[in-house]
């Protein structure tokens, strides 16, 4: 009997996940079942328990391997760049591609949401994701403030996860509208962004009467 190998086994797992990706992302996690992973991945009903033990744990696996593909690939794209406006736009545009091309991968996502709360291990895969992804946004900023690229008075911490939570947002949309004009989210995206870079060197009042509020607990 031939030896079964790492790397097959391996290969094997991921053949798998690529199925739960594309039958959870095309069905939803209630209404998909193990036997649809079974049939779209060619594989037995074996083979598939061999890896996992049943659904929850195929979601939770098909998310977070969702979660690292789009967390590399946002990184890749970002550190080849410069200039914080090429970093940034880079983002917006990953982003949006996710949300118009993705879209199994852009439903899984979502429906991770909506499970978050019946499952700490997938609410801490969500918390990691948008944690790295707030941190890495962070330093892009943090950055173009020591070469100047954005006013001394910007606060790097809230735009990073403000600028996460809209790059989410079109995944959001995706899901309320069925899809999203692609050209109409770069011009809403772009549009945040140049009113970023075109921010006036000096701290407008109302933001200096805001963080004050903040600061004091006042609404």
């Amino acid at each position: 009997m031939p030896k079964v190998t790492a790397a097959h086994e391996r290969a094997v797992r991921q053949r798998i996940v690529d199925a739960a990706i594309q039958v959870f992302g095309e069905m939803g996690y209630q209404r998909a079942t193990v036997q649809d992973v079974v049939r779209v991945s060619g594989l037995s009903v074996g083979a598939v328990y061999t890896h996992f033990k049943g659904k929850e744990e195929l979601f939770l696996e098909a998310c977070t391997c969702e979660v690292n593909a789009q967390k590399a690939d946002l990184r890749q794209r970002m550190a080849e760049l410069a200039s914080v406006t090429d970093r940034l736009r880079a983002a917006i545009d990953f982003a949006i591609d996710s949300a118009v091309l993705g879209a199994n991968e852009r439903t899984v996502r979502v429906h991770a949401w909506m499970m978050a709360d019946e499952s700490p291990e997938l609410r801490r895969v969500l918390l990691d994701r948008r944690t790295e992804m707030v941190t890495f946004s962070r330093l892009v900023l943090q950055e173009a403030l020591v070469r100047r690229e954005l006013p001394a008075w910007i606060d790097a911490d809230a735009i990073a996860s403000a600028f996460v939570t809209l790059i989410d947002g079109f995944a959001v949309m995706a899901a309320e509208a069925g899809s999203i004009s692609e050209a109409e989210a770069r011009r809403e995206a772009y549009a945040l962004l140049e009113l970023l870079l075109a921010a006036s060197p000096t701290m407008p009042p109302v933001v200096e009467e805001l963080r004050a509020q903040a600061g004091s607990g006042t609404a």
